[in-house]
């Protein structure tokens, strides 16, 4: 003979099942449970996989298979009987469901998946009490606020577990519940963009990585000054054109922000771009100088800016017309003397 055994969690869904028939007689709530510990003890022994359903809908579907009428609604203050009203809503979407194979294999899957989402609905909390202090960190939080972080995973956990529940409790969970879903993907959003950190952590790091950390930039700079046009001269001081410039090694001088992947721009408003040179071989490069430009704009298939078409290369004229020619010593002829 096997002996079932009442379990704790047994014993709460039945005065449950009974406080939601507590509108019945005495001798009717008697007969609808009678036994109803031992039949789960025995059903559940069975079956060990087997989750107990929610009290008020399994009292709702006692009512219906014996005919009886559904609770009659005591009268109430307004949060009381917003709270009774959610409280039969949510008991006859339930039975509902439980009806539906589908949805009730959908439901069961999701149920368990509940510890999950136990940890997740703990974790948005902590991180928007720290995002309101300032202290999130992308999906993480600072120093000490991952202890917050576990004592409302401890709350969150115990109170998913039917722990701690007392009155007010359920619709209290339950609005939180749904603070959590409406604030799910906002939070993800906000974390994944805050990545670094805060705001002020966000703008150190950046100056700090844009001092530091970056590479130099390409280009010319005279005292931190970017030169963006060169104009040579030569030995008598006229100004040249179509010089070409290399350096020591042998690679080509480019000014700054000439060459740019994201920007060729010559003016602020790229109303005109920077003109390559061309080689002979059909090469365009940018170490051609003075170098010109053309008139451009937006290009919305190509998403940047492009020279306009039928537009003519300009050439800046140079900053001096003419310089101080360049001194030669003359060679002195050796003497007899």
């Amino acid at each position: 003979m096997t002996t079932s055994t009442v379990t704790p969690e047994i014993v709460a869904f039945a005065q449950g099942v009974r406080a939601a028939l507590a509108d019945l007689p005495a001798e009717e709530v008697d007969d609808l449970t009678d036994g109803l510990e031992a039949d789960l003890a025995e059903a559940y022994a069975e079956d060990l996989q087997r989750e107990l359903p929610d009290p008020g809908a399994y009292a709702t579907e006692l009512r219906a298979a014996a005919g009886l009428p559904m609770r009659t609604k005591a009268k109430s203050g307004v949060l009381s009987g917003l709270a009774q009203s959610w409280t039969d809503t949510r008991t006859d979407v339930g039975v509902a469901i439980r009806r539906n194979p589908a949805l009730a294999s959908v439901v069961e899957f999701l149920g368990e998946l509940r510890p999950a989402w136990w940890i997740v609905r703990a974790w948005l909390a902590a991180w928007l009490v720290a995002a309101f202090f300032g202290n999130e960190r992308g999906y993480g939080l600072a120093g000490s606020w991952w202890l917050v972080a576990v004592v409302f995973a401890v709350i969150s956990v115990q109170w998913g577990r039917g722990r701690w529940q007392g009155k007010g409790v359920p619709a209290l969970i339950a609005i939180g519940n749904v603070v959590a879903v409406l604030a799910f993907l906002p939070v993800m959003a906000a974390a994944d963009d805050g990545s670094d950190g805060g705001d002020f952590d966000r703008g150190f790091a950046s100056g700090v990585d844009a001092t530091v950390n970056d590479p130099p930039q390409d280009g010319l700079l005279l005292r931190g000054q970017p030169v963006t046009n060169i104009f040579a001269y030569d030995a008598a001081g006229k100004a040249l054109r179509n010089v070409q410039l290399f350096t020591q090694e042998g690679k080509p001088l480019e000014a700054h922000g000439s060459r740019s992947d994201d920007n060729t721009c010559a003016a602020d408003d790229c109303s005109t771009v920077w003109q390559p040179g061309q080689l002979e071989t059909g090469q365009s490069v940018f170490n051609v100088f003075p170098l010109g430009t053309v008139a451009a704009e937006w290009d919305d298939e190509a998403q940047r800016t492009v020279p306009k078409q039928g537009a003519f290369s300009v050439v800046p004229k140079a900053p001096f017309l003419k310089v101080p020619g360049v001194f030669t010593p003359k060679k002195v002829a050796n003497s007899n003397d």
